[in-house]
């Protein structure tokens, strides 16, 4: 059973990040979050639909004629979801995943909002910097990331000028310390 729910959550989770690929893509991803978002409450708030979802007598086949039943991008008299939605489930069912369709629609609810978040970065500098560099910096980070950015500043006075920017894995080294080691390496490997 355990193992059963560590695959159904492993599928989900791909069924997610493929969804958010798909907006990315188009760009799209706030437009298609406001779209599951609706669609999400819509099925969680019937216990006839999670109970339709998940059992086990729908085969792949019966499942799309289900979607196909429920769901339409122009016909108002079923639950109107886009285009781009609609082929989603629709792949889902194919696949005969169903049941993973409203942990899939939570997960890609997910990486949305982890988009959306704000980034830590740490600057050193040899000095200290002022307050309108540091504004200055995360102006130009921030149009380039589309995140909020958060700076957190330090002094080191053994990287002689320059900067370093650090966020999690990522470093950008534009120290003069950095600079002359790379200067001292080549000059060895001439020698």
């Amino acid at each position: 059973m355990e193992q059963n729910t560590k695959f159904n959550s492993e599928v989900s989770r791909r069924y997610s990040k493929a969804l958010f690929r798909i907006a990315s893509k188009d760009k799209s991803e706030q437009k298609v979050y406001n779209e599951v978002n609706s669609l999400s409450e819509l099925l969680s708030s019937d216990d006839k639909f999670i109970k339709l979802f998940s059992s086990p007598l729908l085969s792949s086949k019966k499942q799309l004629e289900l979607i196909d039943n429920l769901f339409s991008n122009t016909d108002k008299k079923k639950i109107k979801v886009s285009k781009g939605l609609l082929a989603f489930i629709k792949v889902v069912a194919t696949n005969g995943r169903l049941k993973v369709l409203l942990s899939a629609l939570n997960g890609f609810r997910h990486l949305v909002k982890s988009m959306h978040k704000e980034v830590n970065i740490n600057l050193t500098t040899a000095s200290p910097i002022s307050d309108e560099n540091i504004n200055k910096i995360k102006k130009v980070l921030s149009k380039k990331t589309d995140k909020k950015i958060n700076i957190i500043s330090n002094v080191d006075k053994k990287i002689i000028g320059g900067i370093i920017l650090q966020s999690g894995s990522n470093l950008i080294d534009a120290s003069i310390r950095n600079k002359i080691l790379k200067l001292s390496n080549i000059q060895k490997g001439v020698n």
